[in-house]
């Protein structure tokens, strides 16, 4: 528990965490229901009741819900949590059966509502198999390896130069091998999978990050300790770490009041964005040209900050948005004067 800031620090190191903070993607809410799911199932291990195991079933129907397939990782934890640690692999086998039990039946349940078979639909066929045909945006399966290592990277050596230092001084006490490699193989399942296809992203890796700094935080956490062992709370270094601790933080607080509100990016679309969320009411549908389906930031900051989907069928909704270029159909629609500097927005006339 005095450690528990170590992981948290060697995750927050990576770039690729810093990134996707910066640009609310949603790998960030994935990644949520991902690593509790696993620490539930960590929990499972060390009790005797079922709970935990029910508990990390929902945790990944919720991470796929955030995004689909790659939200569905955590099945493998309870077997690679086994070959790591007591190698119990039929219990750690029920436990994934419970877990996809969990999952089929909240999706079974929405399976009954016709808006969310309506959406599954269109994920499955728009979003999933055309991912999967889409030209790759990589030249190699073995890119997303690559992207691992240079994430990896800082805190391993933050890592490697902290065993180093407790070596020097001291033998190290017993290392957390086990655990540490099974947050590693974990990980690795949040990750391998990626290379089934070319289509690739560095930041579709982000869920498996957390259980990585994990792994490299359990494998140096003994040497750390040990270090920390011969630092006096009242001696200067220690006075130092805690005043640049607290000066940092208030740094952070003052800059996050100053930026508050201050898009660093997407400025105009954000302005947008607001001013059709101020028109079109929530929950609604907005019928789009197809070269919309493709904008995913414009599509999010819609969801997330109106609750408004896109439609680039344009199955007879009552908005519609187009960009700047696009023709105007006098006939069935009139623009709405709202202001927007990217787009246009129209309104279906009347019968």
């Amino acid at each position: 528990r005095d450690l528990a800031w170590w992981p948290v620090l060697l995750w927050i190191a990576m770039p690729t965490v810093h990134w996707c903070y910066h640009n609310n993607m949603q790998e960030n809410t994935l990644g949520v229901f991902t690593t509790a799911a696993v620490l539930l199932l960590v929990l499972a291990r060390e009790g005797r009741t079922w709970v935990p195991t029910l508990a990390a079933g929902l945790m990944v129907f919720a991470a796929s819900m955030a995004k689909g397939v790659p939200g569905l990782f955590p099945l493998a934890a309870p077997v690679t949590l086994a070959l790591a640690g007591d190698r119990r692999l039929l219990r750690a086998l029920a436990r994934t059966l419970v877990m996809l039990a969990v999952v089929g039946a909240a999706y079974g349940l929405l399976w009954t509502w016709p808006e969310a078979r309506e959406s599954l639909r269109t994920y499955v066929e728009a979003r999933l198999l055309h991912r999967i045909t889409e030209a790759p945006t990589v030249d190699s399966h073995f890119r997303i390896l690559g992207d691992v290592f240079f994430a990896a990277l800082g805190p391993v050596l933050v890592a490697a130069l902290v065993l180093l230092a407790a070596r020097r001084k001291a033998p190290l006490p017993a290392r957390a091998g086990g655990p540490a490699l099974a947050m590693l193989l974990t990980a690795s399942a949040g990750v391998l999978p990626l290379m089934l296809t070319r289509v690739q992203k560095s930041f579709y890796m982000a869920p498996a990050l957390p259980l990585l700094a994990l792994a490299i935080a359990l494998f140096s956490a003994p040497a750390l300790s040990t270090l920390l062992g011969r630092i006096r709370p009242d001696a200067a270094l220690s006075r130092g770490i805690r005043s640049f601790a607290v000066a940092a933080l208030a740094g952070v607080a003052l800059a996050s009041v100053l930026l508050f509100g201050r898009p660093s990016r997407d400025a105009d679309m954000l302005h947008d964005v607001d001013r059709i969320g101020a028109l079109v009411p929530p929950h609604g549908l907005i019928a789009s040209e197809p070269g919309h389906w493709a904008r995913w930031n414009l599509q999010c900051y819609l969801m997330r900050r109106h609750f408004i989907s896109i439609d680039p069928e344009g199955r007879g909704h009552a908005w519609a948005l187009s960009d700047l270029q696009a023709p105007a159909d006098s006939l069935r629609w009139t623009e709405v004067d709202a202001g927007l500097r990217t787009l246009r927005l129209w309104q279906r006339r009347g019968p």
